[in-house]
């Protein structure tokens, strides 16, 4: 009834690769006569055909690697592996039957709840969601989540993604991607927005992924350009893995192969929502009216806004452009009051603002935040929250030409004015 393994790779196919919920206890043979306890076998009795029971000899070295991975030190111990391998659950209680078959059941309802749950979500998601938009959304970035991925989905979150993304392929066993898994989650927070993701493969269930992209050892990092890809476009990342060293080469890539972060309009309530959050600063930019301006030199101003956030980027700065006189409360609490361009940070936050006082230029704007992360930036303090209202997004084009109605008369004059010129008149 207690399934025993010959070697880690044994232990991987048979335990980690299966559907099944497993126990599993690791034992010191060579200081034990009898081998497992006779209560553990009791237990596996009790089990059979319900949860699948396995134990590990450490005093073999074959066995020994497995307990090494998991970076265990002392023995007995026994680990219930249900639907999230990743996270075996360590049975704390005392070694009789009837606490290790509470620590077996409580895993079998986990493992129930999650199936049942991912089920669900991916019906919903091949169903259209049923009006949900977070399901409707095609393949941009997740929130600052860590995108788990299969073969199902990995074509439509990776390579038909165009953003830049880095994926590892990991071993739940594996004590290396134990260390990885929360420094990959925080990276994958402060990414938000940033127009990459991260994502995860279970190489151990995802045997066919793993295969294709010649996963050797634990964690395997890839990195999937920008823009169109195909499946041989993966680059192997031999990078740090501190949450720091996983932003660095994650927005050196976008740099180099993402699709240009697009800086958003500011048209309602909800944009100024985007500016709030713990020590987040807002940068808006006033842009001259459409009717003084043109669809050419706005974009200008937009590429400018463009260069400045890929110099920013990780920083706590959100950056918005309006147009001007779209938001008139906004603008008479920022003190726009000389023209356009202009441009303010603020932090709601700390009910503060201050206002770039140089010309509209990359170099400006990037000296002016500058200072106001260094703190040499004077601020004001906000006299109250503005007033928002709903405006038009910007449709690209030029403004349209305003058509003048004249007349005829305006044209060819007054036929009684002409002849009392004397001209016209024979």
């Amino acid at each position: 009834v207690v399934r025993t393994f010959s070697s880690i790779a044994d232990f991987q196919s048979t335990v980690i690769a299966s559907p099944s919920v497993w126990m599993v206890q690791f034992y010191d043979g060579s200081a034990s006569v009898d081998g497992v306890s006779l209560v553990y076998k009791e237990v596996a009795t009790v089990l059979n055909g319900i949860v699948k029971v396995g134990a590990i000899d450490v005093s073999i070295p074959q066995q020994r690697e497995v307990a090494d991975a998991l970076q265990l030190k002392s023995f007995p111990k026994t680990f219930v592996l249900g639907e999230d391998k990743l996270n075996p659950i360590e049975h704390k209680g005392k070694m009789e039957p009837q606490e290790l078959l509470q620590t077996a059941v409580s895993a079998i309802g986990k493992a129930v709840e999650s199936r049942a749950r991912t089920r669900w979500v991916v019906q919903d998601e091949q169903s259209g969601g049923g009006g949900s938009n977070k399901n409707q959304q095609s393949n941009t970035s997740t929130g600052g989540t860590v995108v788990q991925l299969n073969e199902r989905n990995f074509q439509r979150k990776v390579v038909d993604n165009p953003e830049v993304g880095m994926v590892a392929f990991i071993a739940p066993w594996c004590g290396h991607c134990k260390q990885l898994l929360p420094e990959w989650q925080e990276a994958a927070r402060l990414l938000q927005g940033e127009g990459c993701y991260l994502g995860v493969v279970d190489a151990t269930v995802e045997t066919g992924l793993a295969s294709q992209y010649q996963v050797q050892g634990y964690p395997t990092i890839k990195v999937f350009p920008g823009g169109d890809k195909t499946l041989s476009d993966a680059m192997e990342y031999d990078g740090g893995r501190t949450k720091e060293d996983i932003v660095r080469a994650m927005l050196k890539e976008v740099d180099a192969s993402g699709v240009p972060k697009e800086i958003p309009e500011f048209t309602g309530p909800g944009s100024l929502a985007q500016c709030e959050g713990t020590n987040k600063i807002c940068l808006l930019a006033a842009l001259p009216p459409i009717e003084d301006s043109s669809a050419a030199k706005r974009n200008q101003y937009r590429d400018i806004l463009t260069a400045v956030s890929k110099k920013f980027r990780g920083a706590a700065f959100q950056i918005q452009w309006l147009e001007g006189t779209s938001q008139p409360d906004l603008e008479e609490v920022l003190d726009f009051t000389f023209g356009y361009p202009a441009v303010a940070a603020v932090s709601l936050d700390k009910g503060v603002y201050a206002v770039m006082h140089a010309s509209f230029s990359e170099k400006s704007i990037s000296l002016f935040l500058t200072g106001i992360t260094t703190g040499r930036q004077t601020t004001n303090p906000l006299r109250r929250e503005p007033t928002i209202t709903k405006s038009t997004p910007w449709d690209g084009q030029d403004a349209p030409a305003i058509e003048e109605e004249f007349s005829l008369e305006d044209i060819m004059g007054d036929d009684d004015e002409v002849a009392d010129d004397g001209i016209g008149e024979l």
